[in-house]
């Protein structure tokens, strides 16, 4: 198509004109789009008042406040507390003498945000101190048994139980809303010969009691401090505890039958409950659901009394950010003795996200990546403190089994960024063994997020060692936890290196 020039002056000039709005118009829009992706921030957060557990602050809205739908606050450079279309906001459920940093992010109806200057505050108080006699518990399987070969009697011989303050004997099962044996064989029936016994004597097959529960019980006669815990529930049965939401009595008084049973009453010093999922994450999560919990360890108090020992066992895998935001576990504290926090098993090259890429297992803190923020102890125990526990009630979990990965690569860069085909072979399950088995024959060549990791050729374990034992009792210490338990006795050595990192750790 040809293009002319009109011609005669005033053509001209209105030619010129048109083309000038043109022009003209073309910058507006122009300024328009470019104005609207010029910077906008807020001011930084100015606080106004700080408490033990709160932090009010304000801050001065952006050059453009007419742009701003909401405010995003943000905590320690990236956790979400809150929205708010003014300009104040009061974080809560803060833990005590801790440092926070709080910024402010403006949104407009485009998406786009602008960040405040992040601003440390510190929250008032005092750390609790740890109890005089912190907790020192492990826990014992009948499958470790059977698996492993291992028995009570290690924990005597080898020192173990010289140095525990509590042992839990798992697990009983919680099926049709009633506690039950796990394994009646191995509990009552099974026999041991002279050098598998506690005592040093063969099981003759017409004594009253035999199995495990013997064997416990000559354990106690050897070590009359040590206290026995029957745990009730796992990972496996997990959903069973939904059938008792309606009848919780039941689970109560069967329970306690098997508690009482005169075959072996006074044998255990009280109940722990094992929940790996948390309610809510079983039933819809309504207020009945979050207060579930305090109604049950108030029926398990009540019958149990002041004497006898309550524990709960929770895990954050099970049920995400249900775990701590829906279920009352500070309203339950007063009531249970403490909960154990399985505070390991973070990452496994079970997960289909993490088959084919290494991680530590039981990292302390996220410091080792910043993929998924918050996925480790720190997080965990923290914001159950946080949330209203009393740190003394609360127990940290240290694992006695290791994870680990075959078909290794990348080995030369930080252990976060190596890859693998998969999980290694373990002896009774894919990506798992014992602490004692894999130390023995791939040493630790370093730490990530504060916990151990292992390169042996094409392999790479991650565990915890005595000395990243030692560095998390002293974490406990620090923030005036109530001690630590062993995931399975089971793994650790014969002499329990890992126990006695931990006893000689809460020495003072």
């Amino acid at each position: 198509m040809e293009t002319r020039l009109l011609s005669g002056p005033r053509t001209r000039i209105v030619a010129v004109l048109a083309a000038l709005a043109t022009v003209l118009g073309l910058f507006t829009g122009f300024s328009d789009r470019a104005r609207a992706q010029e910077a906008n921030h807020p001011g930084a957060p100015v606080f106004t008042a700080v408490t033990d557990t709160t932090v009010t602050f304000k801050w001065d809205p952006p050059p453009r406040p007419e742009e701003v739908l909401y405010y995003q606050i943000e905590q320690d450079f990236g956790t979400e507390v809150g929205i708010t279309t003014g300009t104040t906001f009061t974080a809560t459920h803060l833990n005590v003498d801790t440092e926070y940093h709080f910024g402010v992010v403006a949104f407009a109806r485009g998406g786009s945000g602008w960040s405040s200057r992040h601003m440390p505050v510190r929250t008032t108080g005092t750390v609790p101190p740890m109890p005089a006699k912190p907790v020192a518990m492990g826990v014992f399987t009948e499958e470790g048994s059977y698996e492993r070969g291992f028995h009570l009697k290690e924990l005597h011989t080898g020192g173990s139980a010289a140095r525990l303050t509590h042992l839990t004997y798992g697990h009983g099962t919680v099926s049709g809303g009633q506690c039950g044996i796990g394994d009646q064989h191995a509990a009552l029936e099974r026999t041991f010969s002279a050098d598998q016994s506690v005592s040093g004597r063969a099981d003759t097959w017409d004594q009253p009691l035999r199995g495990h529960f013997n064997q416990l019980r000559e354990l106690k006669a050897r070590h009359p401090d040590l206290k026995l815990l029957w745990s009730f529930g796992g990972p496996e049965r997990a959903g069973d505890w939904a059938d008792i939401r309606e009848r919780p009595w039941l689970v109560i008084s069967s329970c306690m039958r098997l508690l009482d049973d005169p075959r072996w009453a006074g044998l255990f010093d009280g109940i722990d409950l094992m929940m790996e999922y948390p309610p809510c994450r079983l039933a819809p999560c309504d207020l009945g659901g979050a207060a579930w919990l305090k109604y049950l360890a108030k029926g398990f108090r009540d019958v149990l009394g002041k004497g006898r020992i309550l524990t709960v066992t929770v895990g954050s895998r099970g049920g995400g950010d249900h775990l701590y935001g829906r279920t009352d576990f500070a309203g339950a504290a007063p009531l249970v003795d403490w909960y154990n926090v399985k505070t390991y098993d973070y990452y496994t090259p079970l997960e289909p996200n993490w088959a084919r890429r290494t991680a530590p297992a039981a990292p302390l803190d996220s410091s080792w990546n910043n993929l998924e923020y918050g996925r480790d102890a720190n997080f965990e125990l923290r914001n159950l403190t946080a949330r209203g526990v009393h740190p003394n009630k609360v127990v940290m979990g240290l694992p006695t089994h290791a994870w680990g990965w075959q078909g290794i690569r990348n080995a030369t860069g930080a252990p976060g960024d190596y890859y693998a085909d998969g999980p290694v072979d373990g002896p009774s399950q894919r990506g798992l063994d014992d602490y004692r088995a894999v130390s023995a024959r791939c040493a630790p060549t370093g730490e990530l997020g504060k916990t151990a990791f292992a390169v042996c050729g094409s392999q790479m374990w991650t565990y915890d060692t005595p000395a990243t034992v030692a560095g998390k009792a002293a974490y406990m210490k620090r923030y005036g936890l109530g001690g630590g338990f062993l995931s399975n006795l089971r793994g650790d050595t014969s002499r329990g290196e890992l126990l006695t990192a931990l006893t000689n750790a809460f020495k003072p």
